[in-house]
């Protein structure tokens, strides 16, 4: 962790110094906190907080959990990690931090899961609540997100309460991991590792998407699929071996 912060900061003198107009912000959310949890909780407060929850006092709160959930600390630096190596548009991490709108979702999404594991569920809903009304995501607290996951634009995007992702997914907007109505209970899909799902995909069902799978952009998928193959199509069929992607 603290080499990617020590990057951080040596990214942050250089846009002061080349970008002027974007000094305040760098200023405020980096170079001006101690550490790297400090930023993230800074960060996070200022979007995530309303007139009950104000950002001091939020920023409080993100931070103790931060500090002091390693397996969080854990996630969220793959995640950060995963953005800079595979996010083609990437140019620092710098910018993931303080503008990447899926890795500000996808943090604030484990802070509310951290409360959704405590049984503190309302205030888990409150973070959903404030993700989707900010992010425009719903992620549901409930919902197993593993490390190194990439949320390329994000808006639409829809993780329902049974659902679990594995390492390294790679994401892409309006996709929708859902139930078909027909059932109660554990009801929404399996993402394994290394797995891309295009833009506008419908993923429906306890179905399960096994490891390094591509799911082509507007595909409705509502039956396993099996490792290391591209499906595409309504429904989705398989077209091939999967290639590397992003």
């Amino acid at each position: 962790m603290k080499n990617i912060w020590d990057k951080i900061k040596i990214e942050s003198e250089r846009f002061i110094n080349n970008e002027p107009v974007i000094e305040k912000v760098i200023r405020y959310n980096i170079t001006g906190k101690e550490n790297f949890w400090a930023s993230i909780a800074s960060i996070l407060s200022k979007k995530l907080a309303n007139e009950y929850l104000p950002k001091k006092e939020l920023e409080k709160i993100i931070i103790q959990i931060l500090e002091e959930d390693k397996e969080i600390q854990k996630q969220i630096i793959t995640d950060l990690q995963g953005y800079y190596d595979r996010d083609f548009a990437c140019n620092s991490y710098l910018e993931v931090l303080l503008f990447y709108r899926g890795f500000q979702a996808v943090s604030a999404y484990r802070i509310a899961r951290s409360f959704y594991l405590k049984d503190q569920k309302l205030t888990s809903k409150f973070f959903q609540n404030r993700i989707f009304e900010v992010y425009a995501m719903d992620i549901h607290p409930n919902a197993k997100l593993g490390k190194g996951i990439v949320i390329d634009h994000g808006i639409g995007l829809v993780i329902g309460e049974t659902s679990e992702i594995g390492d390294n997914a790679f994401i892409f907007h309006n996709v929708t991991l859902g139930g078909t109505g027909h059932a109660g209970g554990d009801r929404h899909p399996k993402i394994k590792n290394n797995v891309f799902i295009g833009a506008g995909a419908t993923i429906l069902g306890n179905i399960t998407i096994n490891d390094n799978v591509n799911i082509a952009a507007s595909s409705v998928v509502t039956k396993d699929v099996d490792a290391n193959t591209t499906v595409a199509g309504i429904p989705a069929k398989v077209i091939g071996k999967a290639k590397k992607l992003q």
